[in-house]
Formats: C-alpha cells, sequence, structure tokens
C-alpha cells in the first residue's frame, strides 16, 4: 500500500492543476484583461456563484473551469465594449480544499484537484504513516447543514470541504 502512494505522488504533476479547478462560492478571483489594465478586478464569487464584473455586470462563473470562465468573461467584453479580449483569471484563494488527518505524513488542509480521489488525498498529504489503518479510512462531508461520516474506498472521489480521516490500527 506504501509502495502504491509512494507511486501516486510522483505521478501528479506538481503544475497545471489549478486550471483545471473548477471555480466555487468563496473563491476569490482576480481578473486580469491584457491591454486594459482599468479592468483589473479582484472579487470574490457570491454564494449563488456569481461575480460583477466591470462593463459586463453579473456573471455567472461557479462550476465553471478557469479557462471556460475565461471565455465566458471575453465573449460578454467581446459584445460592444473590447475588441478580441484576452482575459487571465486567478483563483488567489479557494474554498477547493479537502482537509486529511490522522495517520498520514503532513496532515492539513490541500488544494481537490479535478477527480481527487480518497488515495490521492493522501498522497498528496505525504502517504500513511507505519501506523495507519488505511482500510478503516472515513470521509465526513457536509450535507446542507448536517454532517455525516461514512467508510471510504480509496478510489471514492473527495468533494472540496471533505474531511478524510486515516485512523491508527489496532496492531
Amino acid at each position: 500500500m506504501l509502495a502504491l502512494v509512494t507511486l501516486i505522488i510522483t505521478a501528479i504533476p506538481s503544475s497545471g492543476l489549478a486550471q483545471d479547478f473548477a471555480i466555487s462560492d468563496g473563491d476569490l478571483l482576480k481578473i486580469i484583461v491584457y491591454d486594459n489594465p482599468d479592468l483589473t478586478t479582484r472579487t470574490l464569487v457570491s454564494a449563488n456563484g456569481i461575480i460583477t464584473f466591470p462593463l459586463i455586470g453579473d456573471v455567472k462563473v461557479a462550476g465553471l473551469r478557469i479557462h471556460e470562465a475565461e471565455k465566458r468573461i471575453a465573449k460578454l467584453l467581446s459584445k460592444g465594449y473590447i475588441n478580441d479580449p484576452q482575459v487571465a483569471i486567478l483563483i488567489t484563494e479557494t474554498r477547493n480544499v479537502v482537509y486529511v488527518t490522522g495517520e498520514v505524513q503532513k496532515p492539513g488542509k490541500y488544494e481537490a484537484g479535478p477527480n481527487m480521489t480518497v488515495i490521492k488525498a493522501i498522497a498528496v498529504a505525504g502517504g500513511l504513516t507505519d501506523k495507519a489503518a488505511p482500510g478503516r479510512t472515513k470521509i465526513t462531508r457536509e450535507k446542507g447543514n448536517k454532517e455525516s461520516t461514512f467508510s471510504a474506498n480509496m478510489n471514492d472521489r473527495i468533494r472540496p470541504g471533505d474531511v478524510i480521516n486515516v485512523p491508527e490500527s489496532f496492531f
């Protein structure tokens, strides 16, 4: 099992993942329109997934990948405002995080990449300790105003906000 986690750590690219993240409510974005510095904007994605952007007003961006949101804003800006706008979006703070606790090398908060699974989250947290009981791993997830905890399989997909706990082995 430890060898599998080590293999996954080396297989996860260290750069480029950010462009694949879906934008979520609560994310803080920096939006740049090249050659139009007056349009550079820092904005918070509202609870209903909307940002307000100069000239074009409200834009729904939650659920979109970064490149999709860039295209959407560019398309709206090109409708009578700017010829061929080049838009770049940076997520400066994100809610796309998971928490990995228990018997992992580096417990903590980590960005949840696209299609992230339990085993990938454990790998990002440095892998299992010698005391880990991976077969008893649990996920705690918020559903509405309630939390539920359930047994996790290593290939289960995780969601932003999940807490993954790897307990200590009895032996």
